[in-house]
């Protein structure tokens, strides 16, 4: 049976999509970026990975796997494999992205890929993922608006991706932003099992489950409207009943434990 985060957007890779998936273990993201980089290496499309040392020689075993041969596609141009602490240093000063240099820096890796493969150009970018665990979150952010900007400039779809313990208060600082910043949010199997615990919760501290209320609600900003259900719930409770949030999220971790028994 397939990954449930294996996303249509993944597959066929629309240009100038910019897709993130929001995921909680190193298993769910290598089984997406592995479907986004083998199927694009399948149809000819020119790929760049920017990732850690850990994701790519997970990636490069599973892609073998699958017998791709990722040395024949990184000896024809179509495949480039960047280190993501190495590259944000190229276009990173004091902490802040320098709007001219990301662009010099992606442009000649776009040129490059462009010229051996064909179709759309697939990315993927693990550097926004590396500041936010930073706590560089205003960094990550830029960079994804200098994406979008890029986009306007070059034919390609970007895969981003981000680890949350969303049973965790702080993971919701700066959430939203993350949606404003994409196009599309990916599900996983996590997302209906955390919205489903969050309800059992808000139904025991409140007496309702709050999605179904949330759900009609038009207290949403822009940005929060493409999270999944879950997240968007724990947002509205976050600014509505911030006093609450904490045994919330506390609680719906139980249940969240209890289901995976």
């Amino acid at each position: 049976m397939a990954d449930p985060c294996v996303d249509v957007l993944l597959l066929e890779a629309p240009v100038n999509r910019h897709f993130a998936l929001l995921h909680a273990d190193a298993r769910t993201l290598t089984h997406a970026v592995t479907e986004y980089v083998q199927t694009g290496l399948q149809r000819g499309n020119g790929v760049v990975v920017i990732a850690s040392h850990a994701l790519t020689d997970l990636l490069l075993t599973r892609l073998r796997e699958e017998e791709v041969d990722p040395g024949v596609h990184l000896k024809s141009g179509r495949l480039e494999l960047h280190n993501a602490e190495l590259t944000l240093r190229k276009f990173t000063r004091n902490d802040t992205p320098d709007w001219k240099d990301f662009r010099w820096t992606m442009s000649a890796i776009f040129e490059r890929v462009r010229a051996f493969g064909r179709g759309t150009s697939r990315t993927y970018d693990g550097m926004v993922d590396l500041l936010w665990h930073e706590e560089k979150q205003e960094a990550a952010i830029r960079i994804e608006e200098y994406w979008n900007a890029l986009a306007r400039l070059y034919p390609f779809s970007l895969f981003c991706s981000y680890r949350l313990d969303l049973h965790n208060d702080q993971a919701y600082t700066g959430l939203e932003e993350i949606g404003r910043t994409h196009s599309d949010i990916l599900g996983t199997a996590d997302d209906e099992r955390f919205r489903d615990a969050l309800d059992s919760a808000s139904r025991d501290v409140f007496g309702v489950p709050l999605s179904e209320m949330v759900g009609f609600s038009r207290d949403h900003q822009d940005g929060e409207k493409r999270l999944p259900s879950g997240q968007r719930t724990m947002l509205w409770v976050k600014r509505n009943l911030p006093s609450a949030s904490a045994a919330v999220l506390e609680r719906a971790r139980r249940y969240y434990e209890a289901s995976l028994r």
